[in-house]
């Protein structure tokens, strides 16, 4: 104990550990003298941004959203005082170069999942066989509560229920290879059915997206930081946790060493950092006896994600977002014309996910091959000229979410006393999601406070589910 506060030490300065941080320091600030260590200069973990040197912009590496559904999510900006810094879109627009563009609108009127329906006639591309098979898979996937889709992979699930390949590449692969950052071959139907149902299914307003106005980088590196600062955070930059310490008669946590040889006493301790890292600092500390799965942490598997930074001399669409039908860009944004500094560059960023395919391909064959991509669906494109571009690709952006690692991910709490585990990968029934992280912060702190014999912050549930969608949707 540090005079009558017990000593917080939480590794990580990613969503996790901002979101575990924030709820002991708001719930008890007398009670806990709380450090967050990062390793990074910045803090905000994957979700980050970059200066670009020809035109002074900040950047994000990659373009992140959220959905109604995020709720754990949007409370946490709403008490940082950042909703406004987000863009709340309540319909979205699919392109495919052989249709008009297509609005995807749920209805505001009808009860959930009934709102859906209109939205379905709405995609101009599907054709009347394939929308019959999406009601019939929806219903399915309705009925079938989560606990049978357990160690089933969603390419299997959607064949058993009728959804045939033409179906599944263009609805089915549109949504969830975006959600879940991997082919609907290899992910797990069970974390596929959190995002068909939360996402869009069990609630209005569960589908609109929200998207940042300002970089990343200033959202949660300085915004989130500052709120979190002035709870009584101490946020500690550049230190590179290499182990902690255990007490030999208690078994208990002790302190927490950098890479710097600088010594952290520790009470208890929040591991926040991604699976690899993780994994390596247990066995540093010596403990990988108590965590049989670590070494199948160490090498899960992950997705990459690319982030394809165009600049070009004109304005190629109206829309702030679109998504793309079949083709190698999957969503496009733009930077609205009021935040973009160089007038006669317009900025456009393609986010590919799941992009094993293109690793290692030239950046210009690339940057062609997109722009031939976008010329098909955007009438603008096709004389638009490319002045540069850059990509960016994170190989280890997601977890690849097959059965076989939804099972293995761990729960917050440990056998270790005081050490709880954080971060997107561990078991939060979310996949690698910027809610699932924040979520999993509350899991570490609840855990925590559980221990103390204190009042815990109750995890949102999502949105409130109207009489039909309780009544039709089975969990």
């Amino acid at each position: 104990m540090y005079g009558d506060k017990s000593r917080v030490v939480i590794v990580g300065g990613g969503l996790a550990g901002l979101s575990a941080a924030e709820c002991l320091s708001r719930l008890y600030p007398d009670r806990f003298e709380v450090t967050l260590l990062e390793a990074r200069r910045v803090p905000g973990g994957r979700a980050g941004s970059f200066v670009d040197r020809a035109s002074g912009e900040t950047i994000d590496y990659c373009q992140h959203v959220a959905m109604g559904c995020c709720t754990n999510l949007i409370g946490l900006l709403e008490r940082a005082g950042q909703l406004n810094e987000w863009t709340r879109y309540k319909e979205l627009t699919f392109l495919h170069p052989e249709t008009p563009p297509s609005r995807f609108s749920p209805s505001t009127y009808l009860p959930a999942p009934l709102h859906l329906m209109g939205s379905l006639k709405q995609l101009r591309y599907l054709s009347a066989e394939n929308r019959s098979q999406l009601k019939h898979g929806l219903w399915r996937l309705m009925r079938t509560p989560s606990n049978e889709l357990r160690g089933c992979r969603a390419s299997d699930w959607l064949a058993s229920n009728g959804q045939d390949n033409s179906t599944v590449k263009a609805f089915w692969e549109v949504i969830l290879v975006s959600a879940l950052g991997e082919d609907v071959r290899c992910v797990s139907m069970a974390v596929a059915r959190k995002v068909i149902i939360d996402g869009f299914a069990a609630a209005r307003g569960a589908a609109d997206v929200l998207v940042p106005r300002k970089p990343l980088a200033q959202l949660f590196g300085d915004s989130l930081v500052r709120y979190v600062c002035g709870l009584g955070v101490s946020v500690c930059l550049g230190q590179s946790v290499s182990r902690f310490h255990l007490d030999a008669l208690m078994g208990s946590v002790r302190s927490v060493e950098t890479a710097s040889g600088d010594s952290f006493s520790a009470d208890q301790v929040i591991v926040a950092t991604p699976w690899r890292a993780t994994a390596r600092l247990i066995h540093a500390s010596k403990i990988a006896e108590v965590f049989p799965d670590v070494d199948q942490w160490h090498d899960l598997p992950s997705s990459p994600i690319t982030g394809m930074h165009l600049w070009l001399d004109r304005e190629i669409m109206q829309n702030d977002q679109v998504a793309i039908v079949g083709m190698l860009p999957q969503w496009v944004f733009r930077r609205p014309i009021e935040l973009q500094r160089a007038v006669e560059e317009h900025y456009y960023q393609v986010v590919i996910s799941a992009s094993h395919d293109v690793r290692g391909v030239e950046v210009n064959e690339l940057s062609r091959q997109v722009m031939r991509d976008l010329a098909r669906v955007l009438p603008e494109a096709r004389s638009a000229k490319l002045l540069r571009s850059q990509i960016v690709t994170d190989p280890r952006s997601v977890f690849s979410i097959t059965p076989q690692i939804d099972a293995i991910r761990p729960v917050s709490s440990t056998a270790i006393q005081g050490l709880y585990l954080a971060g997107d990968w561990i078991q939060t029934g979310w996949p690698a999601t910027m809610e699932g992280a924040v979520i999993s912060g509350l899991m570490a702190a609840n855990g925590f406070l559980a221990s103390e014999g204190l009042a815990t912050e109750p995890i949102d549930g999502g949105l409130k589910r109207g009489w039909l969608a309780k009544a039709i949707i089975r969990n």
